[in-house]
């Protein structure tokens, strides 16, 4: 099963020693979607460890940017746990290489791109990029999304006929790597 390099964050903190900690909140608020961001492992280590810097203020002002105009309903989920939460993402996330397969037949079928194409090429991209792809695949995927904006087609395809060549390499890289550092535990 696909799994999403995700870590639950809460915004304000669930014990009284964790960071941005507030007393006053009920656990239910606590355990609210609406005080929950999900981060790579580095990056809540980072947000956790520097409270000045990744105040309650810029975690919801991320929150709000990723979550867009779901962000409203979305705040009013109640979560029964993170473990069922996580599981649930999992199930209905679609790995990054099936959607980029999924819109190379968008585009083959319809020959051009909307602006919803294009921002789901740029959060692939993002997503690809936050796992460890290699910088130059990531300005690949990233300028083949530019220009599905445009309307040369045929540099989009080249695009990604470059990244479908380089990616299942990288894969193999990637999973190899696993594998070994599995070895260590």
């Amino acid at each position: 099963m696909y799994q999403k390099n995700a870590q639950i964050a809460h915004i304000y903190g669930v014990k009284p020693k964790a960071a941005r900690y507030r007393a006053e909140m009920t656990p239910e608020e606590r355990d609210s979607f609406a005080n929950l961001l999900l981060l790579c492992l580095a990056h809540h280590e980072e947000v956790d460890g520097d409270e000045l810097r990744y105040s309650p203020q810029v975690l919801k002002k991320w929150k709000v940017a990723h979550e867009g105009e779901n962000n409203a309903v979305l705040n009013r989920l109640i979560v029964p746990s993170g473990d069922v939460l996580m599981n649930f993402l999992a199930e209905i996330a679609t790995p990054p290489l099936d959607r980029l397969e999924e819109i190379t037949k968008r585009l083959e079928e319809t020959g051009t791109a909307s602006a919803e194409t294009v921002r789901e090429l740029k959060q692939i991209i993002a997503a690809m990029s936050d796992s460890g792809v290699d910088t130059h695949t990531a300005r690949a995927l990233a300028y083949s999304a530019e220009i599905f904006s445009s309307s040369d087609l045929r540099q989009s395809a080249q695009g990604l006929a470059h990244a479908a060549d380089v990616l299942p390499g990288i894969l193999r890289d990637m999973q190899q790597t696993v594998n070994r550092l599995s070895q260590f535990h």
